[in-house]
């Protein structure tokens, strides 16, 4: 029988769900001997980012929310029963995909139970802080704004002449005293920043295509370039500013360096976790390599 993607699906969910099934918890919605509960629901919205930002916005629509994955909660829930009224449970590459799920539920909670206490004082992080600093510095950069001159890719000689000259006529007009923003308004190709003046926000070293990167780290501060060429056209760049490299302080990025320890101490503790279960259950391995092609690929 051919794997459905749709049948993998419903059973992750029933899985996600079964992880809270023996807890007392309110019975939102009842089909067969599939329950859902509201504890079950209320962790989906927790953890779903785009469901969080948007109650941030429209608290009122919580009750849609609810009502949605409870009906689509019901939906699965049939096509479960049907499914499984026609044998697809028992077909061999269910199982398997159903062993997979399982393994990782599991898998997932052992770690996070073994992780859940993990504590970690403001010091710790000060340390690391200092210690890789390199990392959260910050390069170079440059407030641009620009206007393009949209020229297609498959464009011919005459059209990609014609939208340089239109460009060079743009810069004479901006370097005549006329208002960038303006200018970007009328003539830009770009719907993205015309309506900002061509404001393009911080461009940062190893941000965008070299040839690009070169130009712009090139002009001065507040000077107009020629029409410089990319994959989209022609652009003429204007700097508003030139932002130094700089190294954040401990307490602009407090979080992210949270967030790394964190990470850090965790892949320290899965180490310490697996290297005493290969030495209890002694896994083996039958996959065959060429070391040599192995090592060619690590260069």
């Amino acid at each position: 029988m051919k794997k459905l993607p749709f049948i993998f699906a419903i059973f992750a969910i029933f899985m996600f769900f079964s992880l809270n099934a023996l807890a007392k918890d309110r019975i939102l919605a009842e089909v067969g001997n599939y329950k859902l509960y509201e504890k079950d629901v209320e962790k989906m919205i927790e953890e779903d980012v785009q469901i969080q930002q948007l109650l941030k916005s429209k608290p009122e629509l919580k009750d849609e929310i609810v009502f949605a994955i409870v009906n689509r909660w019901v939906n699965l829930s049939l096509l479960a029963l049907a499914g499984k009224k026609e044998g697809i449970d028992k077909d061999l590459e269910i199982k398997k995909e159903l062993i997979e799920i399982e393994k990782n539920l599991i898998a997932k909670e052992y770690f996070e139970e073994k992780t859940a206490n993990l504590k970690i004082s403001e010091n710790q992080l000060k340390e690391y802080y200092n210690k890789n600093k390199e990392k959260y510095k910050e390069e170079e950069g440059r407030h641009v704004k620009h206007i393009l001159i949209y020229v297609p890719q498959d464009a011919d000689s005459a059209t990609k002449e014609k939208s340089l000259e239109k460009a060079k006529e743009i810069r004479k007009k901006l370097l005549k005293g006329a208002k960038f923003e303006e200018i970007a308004q009328k003539y830009s190709d770009d719907t993205g920043s015309k309506k900002k003046g061509g404001d393009l926000g911080i461009i940062r070293k190893g941000q965008t295509i070299p040839e690009f990167e070169k130009e712009i780290f090139d002009l001065k501060l507040g000077e107009i370039s020629q029409p410089i060429k990319s994959p989209y056209g022609y652009h003429i760049i204007k700097v508003e500013e030139i932002i130094p490299e700089r190294i954040p302080s401990f307490e602009e990025i407090k979080n992210l360096v949270k967030q790394d320890y964190m990470q850090e101490k965790k892949e320290e503790i899965m180490a310490q976790i697996l290297q005493k279960l290969y030495e209890e259950y002694q896994p083996k391995i039958y996959l065959k390599l060429n070391r040599k092609e192995i090592q060619n690929e690590g260069k």
